[in-house]
């Protein structure tokens, strides 16, 4: 592995085994990558990754040497791959390497400018802008770079209009709180009044001043690129909404006894002249301060931060490229949830078609079974017939032995001959349910 500042360098043997054995997303963690970076570089390095279903068939327990795909091509090429730190910086570096390059060419020849700007667009490597935005096509991808790449915060720009209600909500609950605040036996666990608004909760009052700039110079920035703004402060980029907070950093300090705790430490100490039980306020010995140091994060430890040399203000560019990557994550996460959900409706579907095709078997096996019982009755009566017929039994008239055939037909599934009072005969149904006894009378003629 080779390390440049804001650059990996990996085999794709080493990728691929990492991949295999730590999963996309680990691989993404364990080298501080981008998740829809590293998706798109393996594709495009022919580097096989596993299905979604993968780990959760071997964290199961289940075989899944079958699913395993064995790297083709070169094992020890490098790959490089951007990390997340300021890729925004490192395009406006290439270009200005570039441009000034061609500049330092000028004087030649019209032929050997051409030539020589050829030569050093061939020779210049863009490893800054490659892997970036590679989902996209070139378009979209050049324009939104671009944005990036430009983008500033505007002091004179009116605000979001998402942002000057989300300020309205903030007013409303602070003196909501105020109020609650102001009433005797004020407890924040039980009284605190509700629907807080969550987005800046983790902001002092700087520090949303300081994010309003940013986000409002983003939220203008995406919507002129096609994307939307949601009340809730999420944003629409492409087919999917991406959710992020906004953070400040706090430090430890030694905490400075209010007016009020002073007061309780004095009447404690009184107290306690007098009687031996008196109980001592408690009074914490460190505060937890605001220190101006923001982030804005996207997921769960994916983020941007202030840094001793660069500011979020200085890193818009960098923001806007992360919310489009994550867009892209979440976009590949969405389908990855509908192919899983696709799947278990199938397989639903097709336990259902099983369910219902295995009662359907259940019932006419039933029906066969009760006809063939039914045939195996009016074939005994038969030979009964036959065999009365056969010992001159005086029963056996001719009137009688017509009456029994026609039962022997009434009971032959393969005739089904319909009898004059018991009817026809439901072959298919079971023995109980054909009990002669249940046969209800036939009625003919009106009645009024």
């Amino acid at each position: 592995m080779e390390n440049e500042k804001g650059i990996v360098k990996l085999s794709r043997k080493q990728i691929y085994d990492d991949i295999w054995e730590l999963s996309v997303a680990g691989v993404a963690r364990k080298y501080n990558l981008n998740y829809a970076r590293l998706i798109e570089s393996c594709k495009s390095n022919n580097i096989p990754f596993p299905s979604s279903g993968y780990w959760t068939r071997r964290n199961m327990g289940k075989d899944v040497s079958s699913e395993i795909i064995a790297l083709e091509g070169e094992e020890d090429e490098l790959i490089a791959l951007i990390t997340n730190d300021s890729v925004v910086k490192r395009i406006k570096k290439t270009k200005a390497e570039t441009t000034t390059t061609v500049q330092n060419v000028v004087v030649e020849s019209k032929v050997q400018v051409v030539e020589k700007r050829v030569e050093t667009e061939d020779k210049t490597p863009d490893i800054s802008i490659n892997g970036i935005l590679e989902f996209l096509d070139e378009e979209e991808r050049s324009k939104i770079i671009a944005t990036a790449c430009s983008l500033e915060i505007n002091e004179d720009a009116k605000l979001h209009r998402v942002l000057v209600q989300y300020k309205k909500k903030i007013t409303a609950y602070n003196d909501e709180l105020k109020k609650a605040q102001s009433r005797e036996y004020y407890n924040p666990r039980y009284n605190k009044p509700a629907n807080e608004p969550e987005f800046f909760k983790e902001v002092s009052e700087d520090g949303i001043k300081r994010f309003m700039g940013i986000l409002n110079a983003l939220y203008r920035a995406i919507e002129k690129l096609g994307g939307t703004v949601n009340d809730d402060l999420s944003v629409k980029i492409r087919s999917d909404v991406v959710r992020f907070r906004v953070a400040e950093s706090k430090d430890k300090v030694k905490h400075e006894l209010t007016k009020k705790e002073a007061q309780e430490l004095i009447r404690y100490e009184d107290e306690r002249k007098r009687r031996n039980w008196a109980s001592k306020p408690q009074i914490r010995q460190y505060d937890q301060v605001y220190n101006g140091k923001i982030r804005i994060v996207f997921g769960e430890k994916s983020y941007i931060r202030d840094s001793e040399k660069e500011k979020l203000e200085d890193r818009l560019g960098d923001i806007l490229i992360s919310l489009y990557e994550k867009s892209e994550e979440n976009r590949i996460e969405r389908e990855r949830r509908e192919e899983e959900q696709r799947e278990r409706d199938e397989e639903a579907r097709r336990q259902e078609e099983i369910r219902k095709r295995k009662e359907n078997e259940i019932k006419l096996t039933k029906e066969l079974a009760n006809k063939a019982e039914d045939f195996r009755i009016a074939s005994e009566i038969r030979s009964y017939i036959n065999a009365m017929i056969e010992s001159g039994n005086e029963a056996a008239t001719p009137e009688w032995i017509e009456w029994a055939r026609q039962k022997a037909d009434w009971y032959d599934p393969t005739i089904a001959r319909e009898d004059e009072y018991l009817w026809k005969r439901e072959h298919g149904k079971s023995k109980e349910d054909k009990e002669l006894d249940k046969i209800p009378v036939r009625r003919s003629g009106w009645y009024w």
